[in-house]
């Protein structure tokens, strides 16, 4: 058993007590969620467990015998292993190359490449893997990658697993085979530590349930002994999140608004946004086939479908990251085709990407580093301004602000790296929306966010498009397209399938439950659906 004794973490640099005390235990053969709101500590502590970052106080014991972690490797060594969300796996190795590496079987000086994948292939097929062991990794799915990383650590002997957001950008068959294998894993004697925030589906999983609030240990529950409200209340003192308009995602009175903000774009009463006939042709990423799609002010538009599948493809080329080899795409009537990001910007677009690390967020540098993205350009003023020097003063008061209005407790001078994956998005999208736009591309919008910040960001979304507005919101997760868009448009190897409009009357549980299971199986079967409900 893996248990952790008054942990405390301080973050000098935000001046924020991320753990106070904080009392852990995962037992063999058991599923234990670690559950709370965005900066509760979840990740902090289990980054401990992991050996990624040492406690300021406290302790770590194995099986009643303390330990002392400098590193990963010490953690693995007795058996702790943590499987990242997007795994980092290496590029250019076939998954067994990529699963040994570092725990090489060797003949001599020599790896023996036949037990070296001889023990991969065993550990795969005794575990209901279902990999394709000579594969090349970036050919994986998500979901496949995080397979080859839990049987990476499975070579290694790891005996406990943590899973942090594991299902945020799978789909819902792929969530059913991963939760199939943790359930292999948990029967196998196997520890599983599962951090999300998709309450529903994880109390159906879990044995045991740990509920951090505030880097406080508020409730150890058997998972069995709690319902949804109950769990909500833990979490956030109330039994349902509520929305607030000033809350994480307020837009400010425009007598509020700093001069870095660009000029309002006209707004248009109809058509936003239009890809006509668009075709996406590059070597390793799934085809785009002539896809053709409106999105209309007031309109929240969701396209459905799985990542590996062309979702990701199409998304960047929306947004101007990809060049498009066929087509048309217009935004407010002018014609940005092959423009690249900043034609799109420029027409009045603003972006946030699934690919959250490198490209919105850089973790290595401060906080407001990744803020000011978009505002720097504006911070040029006067003489000075065109020689290149900007106003830091406007900066930092840009950054404040975005800061204030994520409601998250940092100082703009602290490295990213020191967020927690749920403060880190609600700091991305509270940036896009201090932008003047006239349309939204979004994917996965609520991922690593709680309930509380969920609702906000739906309540904030609407708001948005009451405006005069458009959306374009690209998900994996079913459920958090049911919960904004006005119609749901699914995508399966790079064509758009079934056109589904939510309509009020259909918002009852079971009207529901009927759409999330269509849209489920068009994301993934081979056959296009077509039927509009």
């Amino acid at each position: 058993m893996v248990e952790l004794r008054g942990i405390q973490k301080y973050f000098p640099a935000n001046g924020v007590i991320a753990l106070d005390s904080v009392d852990f235990s995962l037992r063999p053969g058991e599923i234990h969620a670690l559950l709370g709101e965005n900066g509760a500590g979840k990740s902090t502590l289990m980054h401990i467990m992991a050996g990624y970052l040492r406690p300021g106080a406290g302790s770590i014991l194995i099986n009643g015998k303390e330990v002392r972690f400098s590193a990963p490797a010490d953690a693995l060594a007795v058996g702790i292993g943590m499987v990242r969300q997007h795994p980092n796996l290496v590029e250019g190795f076939k998954v067994w190359e990529d699963c040994v590496t570092g725990a090489e079987p060797c003949r001599g000086i020599f790896l023996n490449v036949r037990q070296a994948r001889k023990k991969a292939a065993a550990l795969s097929e005794r575990w209901g893997f279902g990999l394709d062991i000579d594969a090349h990794t970036a050919s994986l799915t998500v979901s496949r990658r995080q397979k080859a990383a839990v049987l990476a650590l499975l070579v290694r002997g790891a005996e406990y697993f943590i899973f942090d957001e594991p299902t945020a950008v799978l789909s819902p068959a792929e969530t059913q085979g991963l939760f199939a294998l943790f359930k292999s894993l948990r029967d196998g004697g196997k520890g599983i530590v599962l951090i999300s925030h998709k309450l529903d589906e994880t109390l159906g999983l879990a044995d045991r349930v740990t509920v951090l609030r505030k880097g406080k240990t508020a409730a150890v529950r058997d998972a069995e002994s709690l319902s949804g409200d109950a769990l909500r209340t833990l979490m956030f003192g109330q039994a349902e999140p509520e929305t607030n308009q000033k809350g994480a995602f307020h837009r400010p009175q425009a007598a509020k608004q700093q001069d870095l903000s660009g000029s309002q774009p006209g707004f248009r009463t109809g058509l936003i946004f239009h890809i006509e006939n668009m075709r996406v042709e590059i070597p390793g990423r799934p085809f785009i086939r002539g896809i053709s799609l409106d999105a209309a002010a007031g309109h929240i538009l969701g396209i459905a479908g799985v990542r590996d599948s062309g979702l990701e493809t199409l998304e960047l080329a929306a947004a101007g990251l990809l060049r498009p080899s066929a087509g048309r795409i217009t935004l407010q009537g002018r014609d940005i085709s092959g423009g690249g990001v900043r034609a799109f910007r420029n027409a009045g677009g603003g972006y946030l990407g699934a690919g959250r690390t490198g490209s919105a967020f850089a973790p290595a540098l401060p906080i407001t580093d990744s803020m000011i993205i978009h505002a720097y350009r504006r911070a040029r003023r006067g003489f000075l301004g065109r020689l290149g020097f900007l106003d830091q003063g406007r900066l930092d008061s840009w950054t404040k602000r975005i800061i204030d209005q994520a409601e998250v407790q940092a100082s703009p001078k602290a490295l990213a790296s020191s967020l927690s994956g749920g403060m880190a998005q609600r700091l991305m999208l509270a940036r896009e929306f201090a932008e003047d736009t006239c349309l939204m591309i979004m994917a996965e919008p609520s991922w690593g966010l709680d309930g509380l910040s969920r609702a906000a960001l739906s309540e904030r979304l609407r708001d948005y498009t009451r405006g005069g507005r458009a959306v374009l919101l690209f998900s994996t997760d079913v459920d958090e397209l049911l919960a904004v868009c006005d119609e749901i448009l699914t995508l399966r190897n790079g064509r758009l399938g079934g056109r589904i409009i939510l309509r009020p009357e259909l918002g009852a549980p079971e009207h529901l439950s009927v759409i999330r299971e269509r849209i489920g199986k068009a994301m993934v079967s081979a056959e296009e659906e077509a039927a509009s409900v």
